[in-house]
């Protein structure tokens, strides 16, 4: 993965977590990323970008 792959999910999924706490809870966008055990997009496994950000793009749908 590029350093341009990397910031473009990096700012997608932080901008759906951000998303996230607004429609919701800082909690349910935090339960994402437990779910993949990381706490934040930091401390994420690259090969759950995808996921993560389906993952949070459906709860903001579901809205």
């Amino acid at each position: 993965m590029t350093k341009d792959e990397k910031e473009m999910w990096r700012i997608n999924i932080q901008n759906d977590a951000d998303q996230v706490c607004r429609l919701y809870s800082a909690e349910a966008a935090h339960g994402v990323f437990q779910r993949y055990d990381a706490t934040c997009f930091d401390d994420l496994c690259p090969s759950y970008y995808e996921e993560v950000f389906g993952d949070l793009e459906l709860m903001i749908n579901d809205n």
